[in-house]
């Protein structure tokens, strides 16, 4: 009868702690992306949801297909559930496409949320490029110099140049420059932007080295 009553004790001790361990100790997280499929130009918007709030720093990293990370991100946790959204877009000069996951750690817990990154065809050109373009609307920066950086969008297939090849000088019209101003401006967007300088290539009117 005593073997029997601690087992029954037992028992009744694991089954009330599966029933309360969640609120003692034991949080519980999850995170979830706002859409599976994003392109480039969208910003990374997700949720968390956590059990607890500990005011304990929770740490992001997106990882990559082959689990290469980011630098670590600390976000605080405030509230049970965190809606947030990226400050920078995604650019292919930094993430090519492919399956990533959004990876979060808080409170000795860990979740991951997978997306897609699409290359559907729109161009999204970082925005350290509008300051050269300014500097070279304000003849402060030289053809050459502004040719270059072309030149690495179009290496990092930010602008879609089949089969280029590389001229032996740069020529950049001059009345690109209301182009420039316009882009860098905000009064035409990355992808008109980025479209007009593939046609201008293509059509042997800008070359860039």
């Amino acid at each position: 009868m005593g073997r029997f009553a601690v087992i029954l004790f037992v028992t009744i001790s694991i089954l009330i702690l599966t029933l309360i361990g969640p609120s003692y100790g034991f949080t519980q997280i999850s995170i979830v992306t706002s859409k599976p499929v994003y392109k480039y130009g969208d910003s990374l918007s997700f949720s968390v949801t956590v059990s607890n709030v500990t005011g304990d720093m929770a740490v992001l990293e997106i990882v990559d297909q082959s689990n290469h990370s980011s630098s670590p991100i600390n976000l605080m946790i405030t509230k049970p559930v965190s809606n947030i959204t990226a400050p920078v877009p995604f650019y292919r000069t930094t993430f090519p496409p492919g399956t990533y996951f959004i990876r979060i750690q808080y409170d000795g817990t860990n979740a991951v949320s997978p997306f897609q990154l699409v290359d559907a065809e729109n161009i999204a050109i970082p925005p350290a490029f509008k300051d050269v373009a300014d500097s070279w609307v304000h003849n402060q920066t030289s053809n050459k110099l502004f040719g270059e950086h072309i030149a690495e969008l179009i290496n990092a297939e930010v602008i879609k140049i089949d089969n280029y090849q590389k001229p032996n000088m740069t020529v950049i019209p001059s009345w690109f420059k209301n182009d420039a101003v316009w882009w860098s401006s905000g009064f035409i967007s990355d992808n008109d932007f980025g479209h007009a300088i593939e046609y201008l290539i293509k059509h042997n009117i800008m070359k860039v080295i």
